[in-house]
């Protein structure tokens, strides 16, 4: 990630304006554990370091390592807009301006996670532009799985089969995105994505469920297999340690869960969800999926396209 020289110039007189070389510090090793100044700058220990020389290389060390945005972050923390760091608060200088600059990079920052994530309208990657390589983040993982490819494929022309197959794919990528998820992978007939931030047990949810009333439509509408497609849809969250390899991907217990749930507890054409996902949803939300005991014997919630009668 390429930090305009702007930005950089900004952050270097907010902690030069704002901070002494003791706090300035203190910041820095909060990122970089058992930073030492001197030995950056080259300057002896026992020579004072100029408030506008520490903050240059601070700055510069910090944007080295590729740790700009979460520097911010800390900005914020320390700043009278955040909680405090050690019960202290600063009112930083040119923040507001840092705080743009970000914008146009092409982040925002999310209030709930106290995080900043790529701007959806500008571009979408796996790993919302903040995930880290083995680091342990709580993920809702949606899994779904087209019923009945082995029929189908002996059934249907090798053209109807890719048409509807890729219909599949784009009505998934779309109820997945809309909600700020991310497909991480796409295996033909079937696919798994991700949420992260916000209520990411009710994304997920609604994401399922949008997606299930879209294929209902598309079945009774435009679909070219006579019978429409068939799908199992699970929703699972937990523990995921960061990885962008889609076969380390699998080795993840949460993973292994939402896929276990798919394949052995949920009915064709439902939903069903974990039991941590369901606390986790709205009220109005929760209400829509009924309880039932699999053959695990654990409770799971379900979901179907049904009809109202009067």
């Amino acid at each position: 990630m390429r930090v305009p020289n702007a930005i950089l110039s900004s952050c270097e007189k907010a902690l030069s304006q704002s901070m002494d070389n003791r706090t300035m510090i203190m910041l820095a090793r909060r990122l970089l554990p058992g930073y030492d100044l001197h030995e950056r700058t080259g300057i002896p220990s026992s020579v004072a370091i100029p408030n506008q020389n520490a903050a240059r290389q601070i700055i510069r060390d910090i944007d080295r390592c590729q740790m700009f945005l979460d520097f911010v972050l800390l900005l914020i923390d320390f700043s009278d807009q955040g909680k405090g760091i050690a019960g202290r608060k600063i009112s930083i200088p040119y923040l507001r301006q840092i705080l743009n600059g970000v914008y146009k990079m092409g982040y925002i920052y999310d209030h709930s996670n106290r995080l900043f994530v790529e701007n959806p309208s500008e571009r979408k990657t796996r790993n919302w532009g903040t995930l880290k390589d083995n680091i342990e983040y709580t993920i809702a993982f949606l899994r779904i799985d087209i019923v009945g490819n082995t029929k189908m494929v002996r059934k249907y022309s090798r053209a109807e089969i890719e048409k509807a197959y890729e219909t599949m794919r784009d009505l998934f990528i779309n109820s997945v995105e809309k909600r700020n998820g991310r497909v991480w992978s796409w295996d033909g007939d079937g696919g798994l994505a991700a949420f992260c931030f916000g209520n990411m047990n009710e994304s997920a949810a609604l994401s399922a469920m949008d997606l299930l009333h879209e294929l209902f439509i598309y079945n009774h509408s435009f679909c070219p297999i006579e019978t429409g497609l068939q799908v199992r849809i699970a929703v699972h969250s937990g523990p995921f340690e960061y990885t962008s390899s889609n076969e380390e991907l699998q080795n993840s217990e949460t993973v292994k869960k939402v896929n276990e749930i798919e394949h052995k507890h949920t009915k064709t054409d439902h939903i069903s969800v974990s039991r941590v996902v369901q606390v986790m949803l709205d009220t109005l939300t929760s209400k829509q999926f009924t309880e039932f005991t699999s053959s695990d014997r654990r409770a799971y919630y379900e979901y179907s396209v049904g009809f109202a009668c009067d």
